[in-house]
């Protein structure tokens, strides 16, 4: 089983999607807070483009909607929650339908579309998000969000921990480069991921926002055993 690893989904072409199973890495937010919307029982998320698209989308919706997302990881004005996983508990997104706009994490889902299946994860479902992506049988192609266009370490580091558990679920898994450089950087982290995440881009930005409680959940390991999949344009459990 051949696992192609990605650091950027823009740079990603399509043909590398089909057959295979898709896993999108988003550590700091998008994934997290998919997974906790997910297994606190939201009916579903719906991932958007640009908030204006989930708003619009908001104003011919019936329902139980919730309006969600953030732009430049703050919430946006008029949103009902922002894209903190703390917010996503089960008395308010309990069958709620989350339309959910964020900078990097929904476009790079939707960009995903191609492959057989589309899964989420990063370190709060790493052992249950490799167990899933193995059990499919195909090969698999890694691919994280990114933030501006450009390769974020969390994402980097969250990839390296699902390879960590594909790894040691056996068989014969056949990695990349990129795989094997984030890999080595999950280890050297040594199960201390805020400490590796120390200075890099991302983490830094929202600590000056004061996020601290969201960087430390985002950063716990196999907290769920929850996989969200993607499939005909709405995010379900898996």
């Amino acid at each position: 089983m051949k696992v192609v690893c990605s650091a950027v989904f823009r740079d990603l072409p399509i043909h590398e999607l089909q057959d295979r199973t898709a896993v999108m890495v988003d550590a700091l937010r998008a994934s997290a807070t998919i997974i906790t919307a997910i297994s606190n029982g939201c009916d579903r998320v719906v991932p958007t483009g640009e908030a204006n698209e989930a708003a619009a989308i908001k104003k011919i919706s019936e329902g139980n909607v919730l309006l969600c997302g953030e732009i430049a990881a703050q919430k946006v004005g008029g949103f009902d929650l922002g894209n903190s996983p703390l917010e996503y508990t089960q008395n308010v997104v309990q069958d709620m339908v989350i339309l959910y706009s964020t900078s990097n994490g929904s476009i790079a889902v939707k960009e995903l579309a191609a492959a057989d299946n589309v899964l989420i994860g990063t370190f709060i479902n790493a052992q249950a998000v490799a167990k899933k992506a193995v059990s499919l049988g195909s090969d698999i192609v890694l691919v994280c969000a990114g933030t501006k266009r450009k390769f974020s370490m969390d994402d980097i580091i969250a990839m390296g921990c699902i390879l960590d558990r594909m790894l040691k679920i056996g068989g014969d898994i056949e990695l990349d480069d990129m795989g094997r450089v984030a890999l080595k950087l999950y280890h050297d982290a040594n199960h201390d991921i805020l400490g590796a995440l120390e200075g890099s881009t991302q983490f830094e930005y929202l600590k000056q926002l004061k996020l601290y409680d969201d960087l430390e959940y985002c950063t716990r390991e196999d907290m769920f055993d929850v996989v969200p999949v993607y499939q005909e344009g709405v995010i379900i459990k898996g």
